[in-house]
Parts: C-alpha cells; structure tokens; sequence
C-alpha cells in the first residue's frame, strides 16, 4: 500500500465549456499545468487522473498517457466513488484529492498535509486557510470506503461535508496561512481564468507557492479584483441512508 495524487477531471462544465483545456499563457492547457505542478512535488506513477467512462472525456485519458501518469474512468456523478475504486485499483492507503480548474494547487503544502494527515490518523485532513484554488485535501481510503457505505447520493461533486457529518471521524485542517481573502485562484467563469492568467504571467516562478501569490497581491493587487465579483458555488448537502 502506498499514497496516491487523485486529479478529479471532467469536461462537462457549462459556466466555461471545456475550461480544463484553455490554455494558459505558457501554453500548457490548464490540465496540462496541473500535471505538471504536480510532478514537481510527488513521482508520475503516483498520479491518476480520474475522470468518467464518457465519451467526450476520452481526450483527458490522451492527456494522461501523453505525460506519463495514471488514469481511472468511472462514475460520472459519484466522484467519491470514483475515487474509491482508483484508490483501490492503484493500492492507495491515503490520498490528496484535487480537481482540475484547480491548476496553482501548492504542492508543497499538499506534501505537508499529507504527512500531518498520516502522523495524526485523520480520517480527512484540510488546508482550507489556504487560497480557493491553492488547497487540497488528503484522505484516508479506509475512511473513504465508510463514507461511500454511508452515503445516499450519487451527486458527490462536493464530497467534503460527508466526511464532516459522520460520528467520530477525525477531521482536521492544517496550518493558518494569513492575508488569503479576496484571492481565489480557481477556475469557474473567464474572469477566473483572466486572474489565473495574469498571475503567471507576473510571477517569476513558473509554479508559484502560497508565499509568491502573497508577495504579488501586494505588488499588483488589481490582478485579484478581475474576479472579485465572483462567488464560490454552494456545496452540495450530504445525504445519508437511514
């Protein structure tokens, strides 16, 4: 058993079509980047990208193959599923889980929770104080299992309140990064792409951390109120079997 990197990638979003696939100044897709802001941090064969057995999601599988990591197709809808069983086909015994408009994910801070998370036993471990767009989460499988047994739902698109919501499970959130508000950093609408755009293209390092995003907001704070106006979607309720 090991640890495993879980991208969560679908191109089925309405409020940017196919916005994984855009590309960013650099010429990388978004997709593309992610993948490769990853590398920097965890070992390819470590890293799946998990996305449906649609049709129109085979070219994310192309992707993929093309820069040498893993892929796992399965529910369209359940993402907590899919998770499981890429979890279970790869022998994971935890994971950080991230999703795909999510390109400037810190991977050094996914890096550190996943080690808090492994040295506490949590059942999920956050990093939720970081920037929208810049955090990940890292999950325990056996506890992910539970949640799947539990769950009454198969629209898990936002799957954290599960594990929330469940007696006993041990839930965390790591570190208190300051100065976060007005930054978001993923990826939803154009302006969300603009502002993600403009971040590389005024920051000296090719993946920016968490401390180079801080440095540049007080340098060009106008680059974060391309978005401003944008507001995170609602997280779906849990349900639960009775």
């Amino acid at each position: 058993m090991s640890d495993g990197i879980l991208i969560t990638a679908r191109l089925k979003s309405k409020r940017l079509k196919k916005k994984i696939l855009k590309k960013l100044p650099n010429g990388d897709t978004v997709i593309e980047y992610l993948i490769k802001n990853l590398k920097t941090t965890f070992k390819k064969n470590k890293i799946v990208l998990i996305t449906s057995k649609s049709n129109q999601d085979t070219i994310l599988t192309k992707i993929a193959e093309r820069h040498n990591i893993l892929f796992f197709r399965g529910h369209p809808l359940d993402v907590l599923d899919r998770m499981y069983k890429a979890s279970i086909k790869f022998k994971f015994k935890n994971i950080i889980s991230c999703t795909a408009d999510n390109p400037l994910i810190d991977t050094l801070y996914a890096k550190k929770i996943l080690n808090y998370h492994k040295l506490k036993k949590n059942d999920l471990t956050t990093n939720l104080s970081l920037p929208i767009g810049m955090f990940s989460y890292a999950v325990n499988v056996n506890s992910l299992r539970k949640v799947i047994i539990k769950k009454n739902s198969k629209n898990t698109e936002t799957w954290i309140e599960y594990f929330k919501k469940i007696k006993n499970f041990k839930v965390e959130d790591y570190g208190k990064p300051k100065d976060t508000l007005g930054i978001r950093l993923t990826i939803d609408f154009i302006e969300d792409f603009n502002t993600v755009s403009k971040v590389l293209k005024n920051c000296r390092n090719r993946f920016p951390r968490f401390l180079d995003i801080i440095n540049l907001k007080k340098k060009k704070p106008e680059i974060f109120k391309i978005n401003s106006n944008i507001d995170q979607k609602s997280v779906t309720r849990p349900l639960f079997k009775k």
